[in-house]
Formats: C-alpha cells, structure tokens, sequence
C-alpha cells in the first residue's frame, strides 16, 4: 500500500491509510514483524506516533533481525522504554556493548534476554539493580567464576535475583583443542544464594560441533538449597558441553534433595542411569502426575518399569524417549492408555517400537513377536492431540504390514490428519506395485539385496510438474528439467501408461490426509554427517549406508510435498533414488511458505545428478532464508552461485562438500547481490589459502555494511576445522552446521524464554 509523506507536516498521504482512523491501523500493525514496524515508524509523524502505542512496543523480540545496528536500536527504544515490559535480545552477538546502556532506562521490564550478547558481569550487574521489576532474565557467561564477585558487590543485583522467577544460563566458554588436555576442576558459591523465589531454570551449553573442552568445569555449591524449593521447571539443551552439564547436574542433585514434583524436567544426556541412584532423583520421579514436558532421551531403563512410574503420567505433554533400544510395542500401549493429553512425541531410533509382548513357544521357550503394529496404531487413535512426531531412524517396510489393513507407516500416520511435524525415514515410502493388490512388493534377491527399480513414467512426471505451476508463477522455462525428460517408450502399453498415472506414492496419502504439515523430515537412520552432533567436527565418520529399501523412492514419491503450501521447514537426508531433482522445482513451487531447507546426500554419491533440479528451483523459493547443502562432489561453481543470487531473501548458506570445487569470484557476486545473506559457511576441496583468503576478503567488505556477517570458509579435510567453526556464534553453529532433526527436540511451541 503506497504511502507518501507531506515535507509541511510530516502527515500521510496514502492510497487509503488516511482515511482510516488510528485505532484500525494500529489493529493492522498489531500483525507486523519488529522490521516491519520500525521502517513504517519512520514514514510519517502519525505513524510514528502510532508505532508507539503500548500494545505494539510492550513486546519486543529482535532476534534475527540482523539488519539492525546498535544505533538502530537505540533510536528505536529510546522514545518507548517506559512501555517496553519483554524485551529479547536473544542472539544478537553484534550488537555494541555501549549501544545497551539504553537497557537500563527500561525500568517497566519484566523480562530481559541477552543470550549472545556481548555484556561484562559487571555491566549486567550495573543494568540488574536498575530494573526493580525484572522477574525473567536471561544472560550468556563465559568465566562463571568472574560472576560471584560482582554479584557479592552489587546490592541492587543481589535484589533482582531474589524478584526472580525464571533464569536462563547460557555457557559461552573458549574451547581448548589439544591432544593432552587439562581440566580444572572447580567448585564455589553461586547466583542460587541469592535466589529466593525461582520456579524456572534453564542451562544452555556449547553445541557439540567440536572436540574443544573448556577450560575448567564448575561444580556449584549451593549454600542455601531451601532456595530452590520451589523449582518446578528445569531444561538443559542437547550439547554435550561438561561444564554446561556439571553445573546442571549439580544444581538438579539439590532440588531433588527438596522432593519437589517438576512440571518440566528436559535432561537429553543418558545420564538417568546414573542419577536413579541418586539421594532425591527417584522419589521426584515416583509420581509423574504433575509432569507436563519430560526428555529422558538416550536412557536404557524400560518402558513399562519400576524406574520411571508413566502410569500416573497422566497430564504428559511433551515426550522424548528417542535413541533407547528398550522401547516396545508395549511401551506405546502403555503410553495410549496412560498419556491421553500427548502434543509431542519423539521416538527417533527407537528402532524396536515393532518389537512386540512375550509369547510362549513349544511349552517352554518364549519369544517376541516382531511387526507389532498395535502399539503405534493404539498411539494414533488414543492420543487425540498429537501434533509432532519424530520417528526417524525407525525402518517400517512393506513386509512388516502385510497382515495390517496398512499399505505403508505414511498410510498409518494418516490416520491423524492434524499433524503440523513429522520425521520419518525414507524406507517407510518404499513400495512397489502389485498388479494383483492395492500394495506393492519388492523383488529380492535371497540376501535381501534390492536388483530392480521401477522406472517413472514422463508422462506421470510431466503431469506432477504442471500441478505446482500456480497462475502467477512461470511453469516452463529453459531451466525446467521436467522439460528435458524423454517421451513415453513406444512399446509402452496403454494399461501400464494408464498404471503409470493412477498410481499414487505413499506419501500422497499423507499430503491428502495432513494439509497443515509446516516441519517435515525425511532423515535416513544410516546417515552421519561431516559434522556429526555427538562426536564433534570430524569428517572422516562422514558415511552414508541407506536402506535398500529406501532405494525406490525417489523424484516422483517426493513431488507431492510440493502440495503441502503451509510448510516452513524441509529436511532431506541420505535419498539415494532422487536423481533428477524434479521434486526439488517442484517443492520450491508449491511450498510457498518454505523458510528452511536441508539436503543431504541425495542421489548418487559419486554422481549428484539433481544438481541441475536444484539449479532450476531457485528463482522460486520467495522466502527461502536458511538453505544447507551437503554433498561430497558438488560443484559450488558459477552456475550454482548464479542460482543462489536469484533467491534474494537468504540470510544463512552452508554448504559441505568434501570433493568439491569453489568458484571464488562467483562466491564474491552472490554476497553483492544478496544483500540479505549473513552466515555463509562453505566448506570444499580447495586448499587452505584461497579459503582464508576469500574469507578475510568477505568480512573486511560487508563487515561495516553488515555487523552481524559471520563467515566461516575452510577446507574439510584440513587441519584446525575445530577451532575455525568454534568462532561462529552458537546460534549458527546449532541451526546451520550441526545437522540434527528438529522435530519433537522441545516440547511443541516451546518458548521458555
């Protein structure tokens, strides 16, 4: 809507703003993005007046704004910080230290978050004893040994701790890579002494992208433990950081001591083991009644058992048991019949969950039944409310639902059709057609090996295309690789043309069933990537060892995810059927809404032939802001770069390629004309010194231009990899490198800041 201002008065003149009254604009505003608002402030005076109100500015969240400057910010906040109450800074790491004094004026917060920013203890503790009515802080430290001093002199900080209710601590300690390291073991009084009315405590660690250890580990001494009596809420994020982890550990060892009954305790470490022998730890456990959000991911202890009590779980929420072998049929029979208010649900490699009850055998052995498929069907039809599921890693093939009214899991999962986010394995998808049935069978050989490989039809491919063309969108062009496929063999019968088009791949029963998928994943359980997420950067464990089954999915299974126009984030992982890439044009045609994507090792490994698939698709992701590519032999030439500059809304770039080549000059033109893009991360086959050097060049340039430019280009293979991507922020390092599932990590619209 055109918008012009008068140079007399500043006033608006529009095509239909002026005769709108204040109050309907500030209800249309009430849906604008932080950028959004600033940039309209700055129109007209009645704008500007309008931007104020406190409905618009008593929330203020600037994460991923990396547009923004310190001086920016300032501007913007100084004429609201009366009315400002939430105010997140989260992971802006390029912000001024000077610039947040302002933060300090802002006496009405209530909520404050500096994770990633760049503040001394003592300046913290200076902005702390201003804010009399802060009861939610959040706050990066990189020497927690620094923090107890300051506090000790600061009686005004020493006050706002005792106000408050939440607490997050990030850990951003400098890593040392050596091969002999030396930890320090340290111990010492902390913020609990002061802390008086916390409910709610979280600790965010390094992301486990490197093999550095820290410095020390601190073990808290907790001199006051009748603090933390009432702490319902504790989270710890999936990094193996040790001094993040010892610290929570230690802090959580106190509380159960108290025998409080948790609403959220989110532990992903596999340290439940060890921590039921603990003075406390079982008897929080021992009635789950109050439990809404629970990670004890990585355990081994069996679900149903005497060790964690699901059936008094009544009020669960959020569940994340992935990577525990001893998870059955049984244990999602238990959880349907126990945990009917289930949102989120994560079982990733939970490779048993077919695995069903004892059954007598001969009148004296017993054995399980395996291709139990009742427990996942009573999940399903009990727990009503299940929006998120990640079952990835978990290979359901045809063969374990030949006696089930199922053809694949995907028509299984069907049977919910709310679903927002879903991770499965591409096995899953894998059918064949049968003639003389509505299912599909596979022709092995006698070791399970798959020979054949149904071909697809160009006709059914070229009708899938023209599907995702939408009116306003180009449907053909040069570029289109739906335009080079071959016609029709002439010794193709019409039956099996007709065959060819009326079959429907697996997954479109699940597009048809879930239109509201926004999270979806097709994550290969055989796939470990060059930066691995448990074992640190390390790309000699780059393997990928697909299911052969997985083998006959391919272009023509994935279009129809082009039908889904709601989805944000995609993830492809380890494909080995997808050759051409017409899926890739057409996800990028329909899915309109798609901010994220990530593939990995698609197609052949020696070979990536959807390359020019992926060429094609880029003029039409229009709002594509994270893209990460791992392939060992793909070219980053002048080609692929050209591609990428046509997609102008992209803001993070990561693309590994072990073997691959890089085009210097073209990776300069995509900087010039993508003006938005911030983190750009390329790791290739080129030697040390042209890295360094493209990389030295990029931040000296848009360093000014783009104070949050982060830029990380080094050779794979190379020594010192550790140390070049622990420099990034963490915030890249987590989203961007590490390759990880997203679905079902936290529980579903987590937002505990």
């Amino acid at each position: 809507m055109a918008t012009t201002v008068n140079e007399d008065d500043g006033s608006s003149k529009s095509f239909g703003f002026d005769r709108l009254s204040d109050e309907i604009v500030l209800l249309i505003f009430r849906n604008l993005e932080f950028r959004d608002i600033f940039y309209i402030s700055k129109v007209c005076k009645r704008f500007s007046q309008i931007c104020k109100d406190k409905s618009l500015t008593r929330r203020i969240a600037v994460a991923k704004n990396y547009w923004l400057t310190s001086e920016k910010f300032r501007d913007f906040l100084r004429p609201v910080t009366d009315s400002v109450e939430d105010l997140n800074l989260n992971s802006c790491y390029w912000l001024r230290p000077a610039g947040l004094d302002i933060l300090s004026k802002c006496t009405n917060l209530t909520s404050l978050h500096l994770i990633q920013v760049r503040l001394s203890v003592k300046n913290l503790c200076n902005i702390m004893s201003l804010l009399s009515n802060l009861t939610n802080l959040s706050f990066s430290i990189s020497d927690i040994r620094d923090l107890h001093p300051e506090l000790a002199a600061s009686k005004g900080a020493q006050e706002c701790l005792a106000r408050l209710v939440k607490l997050s601590l990030h850990f951003r300690h400098q890593l040392v890579y050596s091969n002999c390291p030396v930890i320090n073991f340290c111990s010492g009084p902390t913020l609990f002494e002061y802390c008086r009315n916390l409910e709610e405590f979280y600790i965010y660690g390094f992301p486990s992208n490197a093999r550095g250890i820290p410095k020390y580990i601190f073990k808290p001494q907790i001199l006051k433990p009748e603090n933390l009596q009432n702490v319902r809420v504790m989270a710890l994020n999936d990094a193996l950081d040790p001094a993040a982890r010892m610290f929570f550990y230690g802090t959580l060892l106190a509380v159960c001591k108290l025998s409080v009954k948790f609403k959220t305790l989110l532990q992903p470490s596999g340290n439940v083991d060890q921590l039921w022998t603990m003075d406390g730890y079982a008897t929080c456990l021992q009635n789950m009644e109050e439990l809404v959000h629970f990670d004890p991911s990585r355990t081994t202890f069996q679900i149903p058992s005497e060790v964690l009590h699901f059936e008094t779980a009544h009020n669960l929420q959020y569940l994340n048991l992935s990577d525990n072998a001893a998870v059955t049929a049984e244990t999602l029979h238990l959880l349907a019949d126990t945990c009917p208010k289930l949102t989120c649900l994560n079982l990733q490699n939970c490779n048993y969950i077919l695995l069903g009850p004892l059954k007598e055998q001969n009148n004296s052995e017993q054995r399980r039944i395996y291709n139990d498929i009742s427990g996942l069907q009573a999940l399903l039809l009990s727990c009503v409310e299940l929006r998120s599921l990640n079952i990835s890693g978990i290979h359901v093939h045809t063969q374990d639902l030949t006696s089930t009214p199922y053809s694949s899991l995907a028509a299984l999962l069907a049977l919910n059709n709310r679903w927002t986010c879903l991770s499965v394995s591409p096995c899953c998808l894998s059918m064949e057609k049968n003639n003389k049935s509505n299912k599909r069978t596979f022709s092995l050989v006698p070791e399970g090996y798959l020979v054949k490989r149904r071909r697809i039809g160009a006709n059914a491919a070229n009708q899938s295309f023209s599907m995702f063309s939408d009116a306003g969108s180009p449907t053909r062009t040069q570029e289109d690789p739906s335009t080079s496929l071959s016609p029709p063999s002439s010794s193709s019968s019409p039956s099996t043309m007709s065959e060819e088009l009326t079959f429907v791949p697996e997954l479109e029963k699940l597009v048809r069933s879930c239109p509201q998928i926004e999270n979806f994943e097709l994550n290969c359980s055989g796939f470990r990537s060059a930066f691995n997420k448990y074992f640190g950067v390390n790309p000699t464990t780059c393997t990928s060892s697909p299911c052969m089954f997985s083998l006959t999915v391919g272009d023509q299974e994935l279009m129809c995810i082009g039908r889904w126009k709601y989805l944000r984030t995609l993830q492809l992982t380890s494909i080995p059927g997808v050759n051409q890439g017409h899926c890739l044009l057409a996800i990028a045609k329909g899915c309109v809404c798609l901010e994220q994507l990530s593939i990995a090792s698609l197609g052949q490994i020696a070979h990536c032939l959807y390359r020019g698939g992926l060429v094609a698709a880029f003029p039409f992701f229009s709002v594509l802001q994270d893209f990460r590519l791992e392939h060992p032999y793909m070219k980053v030439d002048e080609v692929m770069l050209s591609a990428m500059s046509k997609c102008s809304t992209l803001q993070r770039i990561c693309i590994i390629a072990k073997n691959g080549t890089m085009d210097t000059e073209g990776v300069k033109e995509l900087f010039e004309k993508v003006r938005s893009l911030i983190n750009f991360q390329l790791y290739t086959g080129r030697s040390l010194t042209v890295c360094r050097g493209l990389q030295a060049y990029l931040m000296s340039k848009y360093k000014k231009s783009r104070p949050a430019v982060s830029v990380c280009i080094h050779p794979l293979l190379s020594g010192g990899l550790q140390e070049a991507t622990a420099q990034m922020p963490d915030q890249h390092i987590d989203e961007m490198t590490i390759l990880k599932s997203t679905v079902a990590i936290r529980p579903y619209e987590w937002t505990p800041s």
